[in-house]
């Protein structure tokens, strides 16, 4: 499939992202390094991307039992930002996006590149914060 066709079809996109490696930090091992999400549209008849990418904010980190939780906040501002879950007794992650104090996405898994591709590829959210180029 084209790219252009691939684009007229609305096909999704997901993104799998490196695990976060920090040396003195392995228990955050279990997180991404960031997020990213896209969505393709058009802007005076032009084929455009918007992204957003999250970064971890390593002071949010909490350990409870098994679970362990961090905030992802928006590189591009806003209030916007992503809470992922890991369940080391379960062997699965949880994410949840919220945008300007609502929850506008969420998603489950138990394999990390799965997880991060159901978890990325509805892209944007109305009001999300992003940056937008040319996609041609």
């Amino acid at each position: 499939m084209s790219f252009k066709n691939s684009i007229k079809r609305r096909v999704l996109s997901g993104f799998v992202p490196c695990p976060l490696e920090i040396k003195e930090r392995s228990e955050l091992n279990v997180f991404p390094l960031n997020v990213l999400f896209m969505r393709y549209g058009t802007r005076d008849g032009k084929i455009i991307t918007g992204t957003a990418v999250y970064d971890p904010d390593l002071e949010t980190f909490k350990q409870e039992g098994e679970k362990c939780s961090m905030k992802y906040h928006n590189a591009y501002g806003g209030d916007c930002w992503l809470k992922i879950e890991h369940d080391a007794a379960r062997k699965s992650w949880r994410g949840e996006k919220f945008v300007n104090e609502k929850s506008v996405m969420s998603a489950d898994g138990t394999e990390w590149n799965m997880f991060f591709v159901h978890f990325t590829m509805l892209g944007l959210a109305v009001g999300e914060r992003c940056k937008f180029e040319d996609a041609l």
